[in-house]
């Protein structure tokens, strides 16, 4: 069979990453990142389309969990613990109030031990029947759902969020096998949903600048708990929107190779796990008082991050950092439902 690179999707990845970063950019460096529009924008979406994307392409590969993920898992965890020590000791603070749990994501970290926890959750969802696959979704909106009427989980484990995007990961797997977004939402009638989405792109925006002083980022972080019923309404919403403009990205991102963005969305492990460090030091540094109420500054701030950390070089490093196992057969072997292969 042969396999061809999906550079729609190496697009939508290349775009997704640049706006974790700059997201990051504003909670970070930003005077106030809760009273941008554009920030609520960013994290009403950007985290479950990431999901439904590795939910598309991700297949049953243990080793790869145990052998690459979970050490740099650790590695990662280990040195933002170590970047928190540092500058609490350069701000007159003691170390030891930095909490050390390898159990505990820090940050930016969470994503990795969801990744982790849905492969190993994939022998139990993969199935061609789609009865099955709608019952499998319906008990993740439930789960979803019930998580956040629980205690805070104070993160452990990123149980909250685990559950929170579980629906966008099995939209994203079961995509790849039905291809129904695809079919129906832009395929059958593209003009029609070209338009369609545009104009929903344009009503989400403006509903977000219309009700920005109601919207509350945190709704949608995956990570808190209920604190009234409206944080319930919020959490049901924000899956809508976030549904909205997984189907405008699916319908309006070009399907054709783009030089750089290629390379950004072949290279969005090293974005991702690297921009955190150096945020972390950017925090305690003079560029964040330089910048820290400019718009243009805190845009190309994030272009320069995803620009330099998506370098091959930087991808090839972190793919040296893994442990070795021996050979051996995968008791289970998943169905190939396709014939597009991304790494």
């Amino acid at each position: 069979m042969e396999y061809k690179r999906n550079y729609q999707f190496d697009n939508i990845k290349a775009l997704l990453i640049f706006l974790v970063v700059l997201g990051h950019v504003f909670r970070n460096m930003g005077a106030n990142g809760d009273n941008y529009v554009v920030y609520k924008i960013i994290f009403s979406f950007h985290m479950p389309a990431f999901i439904f994307v590795s939910g598309y392409f991700m297949k049953y590969n243990p080793k790869k969990l145990f052998a690459r993920l979970f050490p740099l898992y650790l590695l990662f965890q280990v040195i933002q613990t170590v970047e928190r020590m540092a500058i609490t000791c350069l701000q007159g603070g003691n170390w030891q109030d930095v909490r050390i749990d390898l159990f505990t994501p820090r940050w930016t970290l969470w994503y990795l031990v969801v990744l982790m926890a849905y492969q190993l959750l994939i022998p139990l969802i993969d199935t061609e029947n789609r009865k099955h696959q709608l019952g499998f979704l319906i008990l993740s909106v439930c789960l979803g759902l019930t998580i956040g009427i629980t205690d805070d989980t104070d993160n452990f484990l990123a149980m909250s969020r685990a559950f929170s995007f579980l629906p966008f990961f099995l939209l994203g797997f079961y995509e790849r096998k039905n291809q129904l977004m695809l079919t129906y939402g832009k395929n059958r009638f593209p003009k029609i949903s070209r338009a369609a989405a545009a104009v929903m792109a344009a009503m989400l925006v403006f509903s977000f600048w219309l009700h920005n002083r109601r919207i509350d980022p945190k709704d949608f972080f995956g990570s808190e708990d209920y604190a009234d019923v409206s944080t319930f309404l919020w959490r049901l919403l924000g899956w809508a929107f976030a549904f909205l403009w997984i189907m405008i990205l699916l319908i309006w991102v070009p399907e054709k190779w783009i030089p750089v963005v290629d390379t950004i969305g072949r290279n969005t492990m090293s974005v991702y796990l690297l921009h955190g460090v150096i945020l972390i030091l950017l925090e305690v540094s003079p560029l964040k008082a330089a910048i820290q109420n400019s718009i243009a500054g805190l845009i190309l701030l994030s272009v320069g991050l995803t620009l330099l950390l998506a370098w091959d070089g930087f991808e090839r490093m972190l793919g040296k950092i893994r442990i070795h196992t021996q050979s051996g057969k995968v008791p289970y072997k998943p169905a190939d439902p396709g014939a597009v292969s991304q790494r």
